[in-house]
């Protein structure tokens, strides 16, 4: 197979490594899955009886102002503990989603939700009190942690 190489922004660059599911899977691998295309033949016969995951279905929630490093694929679940009640969500087509209610941020997000144990209205950091699992993995990772791993990729 021939290889080529293309210019692509920062935010493709953030939306490709999301979909990276270990440090070891090369971008291409990521990106056909994106893409919605078949694995290389290479790779599939190295994976006898393997099939390709599902093709996502929508388009990433990109952040923007405070969270301008952070991109989270379609599909990435999303939790929220506070004040020992958990929300759980998802991201919908680049639209954060918790309870049934679409927010623009994390943050957005954590205010609306969370009130103080009298009832009142919060003003929190979401990226500190919302974990993510992306797509085909196991762990839950805090916002900030996830903001932080990729602007460390990218610079």
């Amino acid at each position: 197979m021939t290889m080529r190489t293309i210019e692509i922004d920062f935010e493709v660059h953030k939306a490709i490594e999301l979909e990276r599911r270990s440090f070891d899977e090369a971008p291409d691998t990521a990106l056909r899955r994106l893409l919605g295309i078949a694995p290389a033949e290479a790779e599939e016969n190295s994976k006898p009886g393997a099939t390709p995951a599902p093709s996502p279905a929508g388009r990433p929630w990109v952040g923007k102002g405070h969270s301008a490093g952070l991109t989270l694929p379609h599909g990435t679940e999303l939790q929220m503990d506070y004040n020992g009640q958990r929300f759980m969500g998802r991201v919908d087509n680049g639209v954060i989603m918790f309870e049934g209610q679409n927010f623009t941020s994390p943050s957005g997000a954590a205010d609306e939700l969370c009130r103080t144990k009298d009832g009142r209205k919060t003003s929190l950091n979401g990226k500190e009190l919302i974990s993510a699992r992306l797509r085909g993995e196991t762990d839950w990772v805090l916002l900030k942690t996830l903001e932080r791993r990729m602007r460390k990729e990218t610079a």
